[in-house]
């Protein structure tokens, strides 16, 4: 832990160093939210005790690389003027995060309801269950991003082709989860329910489906990152708004500096929302690890 923290230490001072005494190649911009990121990273190691040397280390060779003049000065900028952006275009990429995590919610809100809601009977009645499953089977692995063109062309609107896009990506994964672990719950749970009279509604939802919910929160880390993925999809295609509505915009206009820092600000989100989903994970099913 000691060797640890001096090297993250003097990695965030010889980052420092390089920022101020080192003379650049090209012109930069203010690194206030270059060295701000540093700083947060090096404030992060300190309250988590966690090894975080590899990203300071990263940004280091990317700063050293770029006023050596070494690395390309449109494709790789240096990240002073990465970073900068997060200053300059604030209010663009909150209004983008907002718009997608608006359309994220919405799919992902219909999309877990609709999942949980067919799942269930079609777990609970064995019939129901081998005519559904081997269609859902056939449509599922089919990629929400292969058909978004199309449904972006044909819905009546792009927040609605978003939403499907993101329902699609949330759904099949919810469904059969539900599906198979309601069909496949242990009999001794069913019979002790039904030795204390509990009703169907009652067995559905007070006993199927929190012996279902581990699964569900499980797949819906997976899920969240391929609805993610459709829906930027969907934003490169015809948004007007949201995060890959900022990348597109400047990438026609090969402004690459804004465009890796919005491809920078889509990893942070999609860190924070995973970060979220394990933190409720662990919140509504506690007793799992018991």
């Amino acid at each position: 832990m000691k060797y640890g923290y001096s090297l993250v230490t003097g990695l965030y001072l010889l980052a420092i160093s390089v920022v101020w005494l080192v003379p650049a190649s090209r012109s930069l911009d203010s690194p206030l939210a270059y060295l701000s990121l540093l700083s947060l990273i090096e404030l992060a190691f300190l309250i988590s005790y966690a090894r975080h040397h590899q990203k300071s280390s990263l940004l280091l060779i990317w700063d050293i690389l770029s006023r050596l003049n070494l690395t390309h000065p449109v494709l790789l900028p240096p990240p002073e003027n990465v970073f900068h952006v997060f200053i300059t275009q604030r209010r663009l990429m909150i209004q983008g995060v907002i718009s997608s995590l608006k359309l994220l919610a919405a799919g992902t809100g219909l999309a877990l309801i609709t999942g949980v809601a067919l799942g269930l009977p079609v777990g609970w009645i064995p019939r129901l269950r081998q005519v559904v499953l081997p269609i859902a089977n056939c449509l599922s692995p089919i990629p929400p991003l292969v058909y978004t063109p199309y449904v972006v062309a044909v819905m009546p609107s792009f927040k609605a082709a978003s939403i499907f896009v993101i329902f699609c990506a949330v759904f099949w994964p919810t469904f059969q989860n539900m599906a198979y672990r309601a069909g496949n719950i242990d009999r001794r749970i069913i019979q002790s329910a039904q030795v204390m009279a509990v009703s169907t509604p009652g067995m559905l939802f007070k006993v199927i489906l929190p012996y279902c919910l581990p699964g569900i929160m499980a797949s819906l880390n997976g899920s969240i990152r391929v609805a993610l993925l459709c829906l930027t999809g969907a934003e490169l295609l015809g948004a007007s708004s949201g995060l890959g509505y900022f990348v597109k915009k400047y990438s026609d206009y090969a402004d690459y500096t804004k465009v890796i820092a919005g491809i920078i600000l889509m990893g942070a989100v999609v860190t924070l929302l995973i970060s979220l989903l394990r933190r409720l994970q662990q919140v509504l099913v506690r007793w799992q690890d018991n």
